[in-house]
């Protein structure tokens, strides 16, 4: 059956890696055990016994996230994927609440967007062409956006917005999408991220603006009010503009199960 729904994004093997993810999130959907952002599907929580299904996700896809892992069980998770021979990624869990709204609005009322700038939200009308100028600067970025229903906002709650000048260059982007099952008790929490600035307009708080707009989206939208991202250890910039939304560390780990046969470059983004 045709995919003519879709939109895939990235390098080949990431838009491979999408195209089995959405065939995969069909199934999975319905059990909060799983998640997805848009760009492989994860597992919600560490558990003694997911060990398999995270094994036998990353060899159908190409990778799996797990969420949450304090570091004594990524350590242990680590070589155990690594012993059945898949690489693995990881990157420190940043979280924030009530008091990181506050801190976007406080941004907000402080900067905004520079006056050749026009700010976009994707949605079901962003047509195609954006869509693929959109993707070029996230790649530029080492950024991968989500598949298009999720990017869309026609499969999970979500946000995510771009920074247009009046060429149509796309120069900034942010987003956030609620990935875990509403049944979940995550539920209340969305991802926030996918921050990416054209290399020609860096130092103009465009990421922050953009970062700050989706997570108050998200909570004028849908209502919540918690949230939560990853950064991979080391990355200063990032960890600079996540204090000043008000997130901070938890403590806690992203562990990502690679196939590096399947997946180029050995990591799903930056």
């Amino acid at each position: 059956m045709a995919r003519s729904h879709s939109e895939y994004f990235g390098a080949e093997s990431q838009q491979s890696l999408q195209q089995r993810a959405e065939d995969l999130w069909t199934l999975v959907k319905d059990d909060p055990r799983f998640v997805t952002h848009g760009r492989a599907v994860g597992l919600s929580d560490y558990s003694d016994d997911n060990l398999a299904i995270q094994i036998a996700i990353a060899r159908l896809l190409g990778a799996s996230s797990l969420e949450g892992l304090t570091p004594d069980q990524a350590s242990t998770r680590k070589a155990a994927l690594q012993d059945a021979g898949l690489a693995t990624d990881e990157y420190e869990q940043w979280s924030g609440g009530p008091a990181s709204l506050d801190a976007a609005r406080d941004i907000l009322r402080q900067r905004s967007l520079a006056p050749d700038l026009t700010l976009r939200h994707v949605d079901a009308d962003t047509s195609p062409e954006d869509l693929q100028v959109l993707d070029r600067l996230t790649q530029s970025c080492e950024v991968l956006l989500p598949r298009g229903p999720i990017l869309r906002g026609r499969e999970l709650p979500s946000c995510f917005l771009f920074a247009q000048d009046r060429a149509g260059n796309i120069v900034g982007a942010a987003g956030a999408v609620a990935q875990f099952h509403k049944a979940h008790p995550k539920g209340g929490i969305f991802w926030w991220g996918m921050l990416a600035t054209d290399d020609s307009r860096r130092g103009e708080g465009i990421a922050l603006v953009l970062g700050a707009m989706a997570m108050l989206r998200m909570n004028e939208a849908f209502g919540y009010t918690d949230c939560f991202t990853g950064i991979r250890a080391g990355n200063a910039p990032s960890e600079a503009l996540c204090a000043k939304l008000g997130l901070s560390p938890s403590d806690t780990l992203v562990l990502i199960a690679i196939d590096p046969a399947m997946l180029a470059g050995g990591r799903v983004t930056k």
